[in-house]
């Protein structure tokens, strides 16, 4: 993936000099192209007053309002290939709108919102399952993803639950704990990245001194041990995971 990588870096930096708000779909280097090409063909398709100028302010709030519209308990951080499929989609059916059919009043604004949210239920759902994949791992786990907050490439960190045996979750658990060792010293910054993990988001821990490690064991082998008994009992729901003391 390495010279796909190095493509699209160029790309986004393309993107970002064009527009100054990230949000997702505008981190598709296309974007900024195919959205400036909008807003002139609008006058050509709405009979109604009012509907270019309300047509106008959502696809120039577009990529702000999207954030905002997410909403989400994790960080907006979006697998590539879940980006490019879902702007795939989203630029088809914009692209359906603004060829050759004129709207009666009111219909082209609601039309743009409807795929609006639409495009804010296929983001969250990538976004969230990014992360459930990741979980599904044994231990420290890590993904290549982009962050919709400022367009550039991350690695997320994740701590999954999915070991066969009491071997590999000590080693999960050596894993983990040597990652929070390694964290960087600055006291904001390890505090940030040590909520970046879950079950973790509650510690307000600024180095690693200051963890209970001894409670943090307790509480993930009981997760852990929760989430095999319930794998044990094919039960479809996940067991919810003890509350973190560190």
């Amino acid at each position: 993936m390495g010279a796909g990588r190095g493509w699209w870096r160029l790309l986004l930096a393309e993107a970002l000099a064009l527009s100054a708000a990230a949000g997702c779909l505008q981190c598709e280097p296309s974007f900024p192209l195919r959205f400036a090409s909008y807003v002139p063909r609008l006058s050509r398709k709405a009979w109604g007053l009012g509907d270019v100028p309300a047509a106008g302010r959502l696809l120039r709030a577009w990529p702000r309002r999207t954030l905002r519209e997410l909403r989400l308990t994790v960080a907006p951080e979006i697998p590539l290939e879940n980006l490019q499929e879902i702007a795939a989609k989203v630029f088809k059916k914009l692209e359906i709108v603004f060829s050759g059919k004129t709207y009666r009043p009111g219909v082209l604004p609601q039309i743009l919102y409807s795929i609006f949210k639409e495009q804010v239920k296929m983001l969250q759902a990538a976004i969230i399952e990014g992360r459930l994949e990741c979980e599904r791992h044994c231990g420290i786990h890590k993904y290549e993803a982009i962050s919709c907050s400022t367009c550039t490439f991350s690695k997320p960190t994740c701590f999954g639950y999915n070991c066969e045996s009491s071997e590999e979750w000590e080693a999960a658990l050596k894993g983990l704990f040597d990652y929070i060792n390694n964290l960087p010293k600055q006291p904001k910054q390890q505090n940030l990245d040590l909520k970046m993990i879950p079950d973790f988001h509650k510690c307000t821990s600024t180095s690693p001194e200051m963890l209970n490690f001894t409670s943090i064991n307790l509480t993930l082998s009981e997760t852990w041990q929760k989430t095999r008994n319930a794998e044990r009992q094919e039960s479809k729901v996940s067991p919810p995971a003890s509350e973190m003391n560190c």
